[in-house]
């Protein structure tokens, strides 16, 4: 494999997704040590892209690029999208590896409740699975990242991070039990969240419940993001892509999981992460990325997650 030089990956989104590539890049970059890497993502997401030093190039995805990156003239390309849009601009004559993603059997899980997903795999193995398919040296094991941080600047004290929201309302543990969970901590909470309305009010009614926090929502470029996360004793979230940056950057994770499951491969890697979630409820999982309301009208997903064991674990690492 040593004539290959020039690397193109494909991964258009989102957030947490492209942070899952980080271990693949870093494979890639262990075998081809003198190869170009380059990253195709939506331009919103190329920051994000960026943040990995092995990334030579992050090239913003336009449905009409397909010429350009034909005269990129790469040597393999690695669809780790695998749609429409990926496929349309595939360079010609290029030798291309698609990640298996089995998205039907999702399907057949949230609908039917048919588990075909009992070998679970994570996404970011997925990934490695699709290059160990091209080179059989690779190893598909879970790598931290030295990302490329930027100093916030924002805060220099002990602090832990709180990332309260997520895309979806099912995948977002109810505020009230954030509150409940982070009552009287002395250790000062630094919120974030993403420049949209709905992760704006979710904070800022955050800020209003602790004597001791920083409401950096929308503030954030990912770097600095990254380097917020860096800096924290530790990270509470929900099912987002903050438990994947945080997990890349080796960081200690609380996290909630409610409509989703772990068969669909975003569950945490690390052993220090911990996961609080609702088994045996019939109704879950209602959907593999996530809904804007309860199919059921109970939310029992995350209504009946109880939060006093982990913060008794919460306590013990701010004492």
């Amino acid at each position: 494999m040593s004539d290959v030089k020039k690397i193109l990956i494909i991964r258009l989104s989102s957030f947490g997704d492209i942070v899952l590539t980080y271990p693949f890049i870093n494979e890639l970059r262990r075998l081809y040590p003198d190869a170009a890497i380059d990253m195709v993502s939506k331009p919103q997401y190329t920051d994000l892209v960026k943040l990995h030093p092995f990334i030579n190039e992050a090239i913003p995805f336009d449905m009409n690029m397909k010429y350009y990156l034909d005269s990129r003239k790469f040597d393999v390309v690695f669809d780790l999208q695998r749609n429409i849009n990926s496929r349309r601009i595939i360079p010609s004559g290029t030798k291309v590896i698609r990640v298996v993603k089995e998205s039907w059997k999702k399907l057949l899980l949230v609908h039917f409740k048919v588990n075909l997903l009992k070998e679970y795999i994570p996404v970011y193995k997925k990934y490695l699975n699709a290059l160990k398919k091209f080179d059989d040296r690779a190893d598909t094991g879970f790598t931290k990242t030295d990302l490329n941080l930027k100093p916030n600047g924002f805060v220099s004290d002990k602090y832990i991070v709180l990332s309260p929201s997520s895309k979806h309302f099912t995948k977002r543990l109810p505020e009230s039990k954030f509150a409940l969970l982070l009552k009287d901590l002395k250790t000062k909470v630094i919120i974030t969240g993403d420049n949209n309305e709905t992760d704006k009010e979710i904070c800022v009614y955050f800020d209003t419940q602790f004597n001791n926090s920083l409401n950096l929502c929308g503030k954030l470029s990912f770097p600095e993001l990254a380097d917020v996360i860096k800096g924290a004793e530790f990270v509470v979230c929900n099912d987002s892509g903050i438990l994947h940056l945080a997990e890349a950057l080796g960081k200690k994770v609380f996290v909630f999981f409610g409509s989703t499951v772990k068969e669909f491969g975003f569950f945490p890697q690390l052993d220090t992460s911990e996961v609080e979630e609702v088994t045996g409820l019939n109704c879950r999982p209602c959907t593999h990325i996530g809904r804007k309301d309860c199919p059921k009208g109970h939310f029992k997903c995350m209504n009946d997650i109880d939060v006093k064991q982990i913060r008794l674990k919460i306590n013990e690492y701010t004492e």
